[in-house]
């Protein structure tokens, strides 16, 4: 089973938007960097600003151009997304798959709490559960498609052994939960190929 064009592009574009915002976020602290240095008036110092001033005028233009290209890239990919689904599913379900990527997701993230736990030296810490965050490591990269035919959810298998046996006992919870947001779909069971779970819905 192959992913499809939604499934290959929306954590790519979701990390891309992410890292477009960071890098306007340094653009603007560059960008007042410079109007301060621009009003310091020191004797003695004005060649040393003026290669400081050029040097960040420099990486404020760089960094304008990374964010351009980072905002591009998820652009041309969302719009190839829209041409596919006007031509041969539904725009609709394009938001539809985005809205219960996201609800999905919420659902199989687990509460992660830190457990008292204590040392040699009779000291109290807290710490992570390893095997929760492992699991939410791999299924919060889950990504359920909507067609008007089929609905398929995929979610990557963790890399341990606790955290796959957590994700075994709850497959009937997942096909049960995706089920009552498609009803108009039937769900057969998981299905596994390598570090990957499908489920898979067909139009009753």
């Amino acid at each position: 089973m192959k992913k499809t064009f939604f499934q290959r592009t929306y954590n790519l574009n979701a990390s891309l938007i992410v890292f477009a915002l960071l890098s306007f976020l340094l653009n603007i602290g560059i960008n007042l960097l410079i109007q301060m240095l621009e009003n310091i008036k020191l004797p003695g110092m004005h060649e040393f600003f003026s290669m400081i001033l050029d040097n960040l005028t420099s990486l404020e233009y760089y960094i304008q151009l990374l964010s351009f290209c980072l905002i591009f890239v998820p652009v041309l990919l969302v719009f190839i997304e829209f041409a596919q689904r006007l031509s041969k599913d539904s725009l609709w379900n394009y938001f539809k798959s985005i809205y219960q990527t996201f609800q999905m997701r919420q659902f199989l993230k687990q509460d992660v709490h830190s457990e008292p736990m204590s040392t040699i030296e009779s000291q109290t810490i807290t710490r992570i559960n390893p095997i929760l965050k492992t699991f939410n490591n791999s299924v919060l990269r889950c990504t359920v498609d909507v067609r008007k035919e089929t609905v398929t959810v995929l979610l990557r298998v963790p890399r341990t052994q606790q955290a796959q046996k957590l994700l075994k006992e709850m497959e009937d919870d997942i096909k049960e939960e995706i089920s009552s947001r498609n009803p108009n779909y039937y769900f057969s069971s998981p299905y596994r190929k390598g570090n990957k779970i499908w489920f898979t819905g067909t139009k009753r």
